[in-house]
């Protein structure tokens, strides 16, 4: 089944998510297979255990411009967009149209209550709480978790490229993410409310049509 492209980009906008979601349950599993050298190992220890992303940094905004590439089975596509985070409430990334690099076409945002995905292309919207989030990702995981990851690997000064590989259903889907232009800029909103003119459809509705599960 061939992947349209707007649908490639939600599912790298998603990858992101669970990428995070999948690191703790990757690090026990003998079946997991062997990520790139590039892969972030951090564990995600279980929330109770997690610490502050506050313990990470004094800046309570990061904002950086990435390059994504998404890879599913023989389809590729590589766009451009952003990462911009405000420590303790949301966590966004958004994705462009990569042809002209202009129009915003994916959008997601992690908050402490639940991740919202926005497909503008076909004009709709999921909201996932952290109970379809955990369901999905067979482990129970907080936002504060999520959040300790994201910065925890923005952070890094070894690389500024990372790489996941996520097993969904019958089919790969491989991320390869680069950050660069890092900055503390707090100039941007938190929060997006969809138009009414979308539609919210649920998550398994949404991950269904994209990969035909």
């Amino acid at each position: 089944m061939k992947i349209r492209t707007p649908h490639l980009l939600i599912l790298a906008a998603l990858t992101v998510l669970f990428a995070a979601c999948r690191s703790s349950k990757n690090a026990s599993s003998p079946d997991t297979p062997t990520q790139p050298t590039t892969q972030p190992t951090t564990t995600l220890p279980s929330a109770a255990a997690t610490p502050s992303a506050a313990t990470l940094t004094t800046d309570s905004n990061f904002t950086a411009k990435i390059r994504a590439s998404v890879k599913v089975e023989n389809q590729h596509i590589s766009t451009s967009g952003t990462l911009r985070m405000r420590l303790g409430e949301v966590i966004q990334v958004s994705l462009l149209d990569p042809i002209l690099g202009i129009t915003e076409v994916a959008r997601m945002e992690i908050s402490p209550t639940a991740t919202l995905l926005i497909d503008r292309y076909n004009k709709r919207y999921v909201i996932m709480t952290y109970d379809d989030i955990n369901s999905m990702a067979q482990q129970e995981l907080s936002y504060n978790a999520i959040e300790y990851h994201f910065w925890q690997q923005a952070l890094r000064t070894d690389t500024d490229e990372l790489q996941f590989t996520i097993p969904t259903g019958s089919k790969t889907i491989d991320l390869n993410l680069r950050l660069s232009g890092k900055n503390n800029n707090s100039k941007w909103d938190a929060h997006t409310i969809p138009s009414n003119k979308y539609q919210q459809v649920a998550p398994e509705v949404l991950l269904r049509q994209i990969l035909d599960l």
